[in-house]
């Protein structure tokens, strides 16, 4: 197995044993669903693709939130209790290390979106009796735009918090969460693809998110060992 599996995969086996995080990660995918279901089911109609625009405009915020929800037990965690200077003397890349640990928040914070955006399609179906589930452009959100997204927001948001005191992550947590909440909004209000989903605005968000990414792997190049160490309390 490769390191980077390695690194991913323990960091998923946390997360999973983490009953606080689940927890809340959990209500939150329920929770919000249920609420926007009802006001979707209100206010789009009957249109089916509509209604599947509107489940993805919802799924996407929930997506990077899970992302930052994650985040904290794989980065912050390690800072918090000291264990990170042992990960640094270990003979692992930090490039290697930050790609293993924001796969390893990535896939359970994707699980958890799918949960949402199953419940949310569910309660639109039921409310509606439009079969949003098998929206072709919807589908194609929730396998390529979502988790693209979800990895941008965990890998800026861990190699923020990699390279800043805790003071200064509570802070830069809520910054580049209502930062992509915005960023997001303004895609979809800027792009002209009409009414509900469409091909365009999926394009147009799959490459605003392989650039996030991009830009996320940039950033944790930048980050030393020795600025880690500067910034565990």
């Amino acid at each position: 197995m490769s390191t980077l599996g390695i690194i991913a995969g323990r960091e998923m086996r946390v997360a999973l044993r983490n009953r606080s995080i689940l927890i809340s990660g959990l209500i939150f995918a329920i929770w919000l669903p249920v609420m926007s279901a009802m006001g979707i089911a209100a206010g789009a109609g009957e249109e089916v693709t509509t209604l599947a625009g509107s489940i993805a405009a919802v799924t996407l915020p929930v997506g990077v939130f899970m992302g930052y929800i994650f985040c904290a037990d794989a980065f912050l965690r390690e800072k918090r209790d000291g264990t990170i200077e042992t990960l640094l003397c270990t003979p692992v890349s930090l490039r290697c290390l930050w790609e293993g640990k924001a796969v390893g928040v990535a896939v359970p914070a994707y699980l958890t979106t799918l949960l949402s955006a199953a419940v949310t399609a569910a309660a639109v179906t039921g409310l509606t009796g439009a079969p949003v589930a098998a929206e072709p452009l919807l589908l194609a959100h929730l396998a390529v735009v979502v988790p693209v997204w979800i990895a941008a927001a965990a890998g800026l948001i861990g190699a923020a918090q990699l390279a800043l005191g805790m003071r200064e992550n509570q802070i830069l947590g809520f910054v580049l969460i209502f930062g992509f909440v915005f960023l997001i909004i303004g895609l979809q209000q800027v792009v002209p693809g009409g009414p509900g989903i469409s091909a365009t605005t999926e394009a147009v968000l799959a490459a605003a998110g392989v650039a996030l990414l991009a830009l996320a792997r940039v950033i944790a190049g930048k980050v030393t060992k020795e600025r880690i160490v500067r910034t565990i309390p």
